[in-house]
């Protein structure tokens, strides 16, 4: 296997305009069946981790549900190793929502969760989901949360109601102390707080990060260097497909001088460990 992609949404449900936008990816050349999607992966011999969550900004089209990405992950498993499940914060009853999580965390098709903060309009901090976080806790399974800058409602006006604030790292760091056994991954280097979430990941040993939404050469510098350093064992490869291509993803990281020891944790090793794979 060349590489396991931590970080895929579905592209067989509606894709954000601005994302698309941001990242210059033409519409036709995506695949948009679940066959075609499959083949993808399979021909460049990477297994993906495929992420439950829908955006807000995506009004048109079927959503991306929980359901829809099991049911790939069960019909392609040559390209598909599982699911990043979703879980509503902005629920009125997050109770039942910690039970959700529960029968999620049972399902063998679930290897973890992602939460999308300046999306979903939350901190991971605020002690209201406590509960959902003891439940995930419990659970074993990786929980994923996007840190940083957003392409959701970038370059329009108020950012689509969006706030980056969320996305700050040093909210994952008081989430990680409260709950030493959880396993969080940042997704995302965190820009423009590279530095913030380079400080949290080194302190907290819970916490790991992907390297989506970029192309190796185009991540911070000091990032590249902590990954490449005393971060590789928890470092992770993440694309953010489809809004950056697989190949490209592949072929740039190939370029960035990484020993081949590094390579191997950060493409293949670190998630095979982390997610029981």
């Amino acid at each position: 296997m060349r590489a396991i992609d931590v970080h895929v949404h579905p592209s067989t449900r509606g894709l954000d305009i601005h994302a698309c936008q941001y990242f210059r990816r033409d519409l036709a050349d995506i695949p948009h069946t679940g066959s075609a999607f499959a083949d993808y992966f399979i021909q460049q011999d990477v297994k993906a981790l495929l992420i439950g969550w829908h955006p807000t900004t995506v009004k048109a089209g079927a959503p991306n549900s929980n359901d829809h990405v099991s049911e790939l992950a069960s019909k392609y498993p040559g390209a598909f190793a599982g699911v990043l499940a979703s879980l509503d914060t902005t629920a009125p009853d997050l109770n039942a929502v910690a039970r959700y999580a529960q029968v999620l965390a049972r399902d063998p098709t679930v290897k973890g969760f992602k939460f999308h903060p300046p999306d979903q309009g939350f901190y991971p901090s605020d002690r209201r989901y406590y509960d959902i976080w003891e439940t995930l806790q419990a659970g074993a399974k990786p929980v994923m949360f996007h840190v940083g800058f957003t392409v959701l409602g970038a370059n329009t006006e108020g950012g689509g109601g969006i706030a980056l604030d969320y996305g700050r790292p040093i909210h994952l760091d008081t989430m990680a102390r409260d709950f030493p056994r959880m396993k969080i991954i940042a997704a995302h280097p965190g820009w423009p707080w590279e530095q913030e979430l380079i400080g949290v990941v080194t302190h907290k040993k819970n916490v790991y990060v992907d390297t989506s939404g970029y192309l190796a050469e185009q991540l911070p510098e000091i990032f590249r260097k902590a990954i490449a350093g005393r971060l590789q064992d928890k470092a992770l490869f993440g694309t953010d497909f489809p809004y950056v291509d697989l190949v490209q993803a592949l072929n740039s990281f190939a370029k960035i001088g990484l020993r081949d020891s590094v390579k191997e944790k950060i493409l293949v090793t670190n998630a095979t460990t982390l997610f029981n794979l």
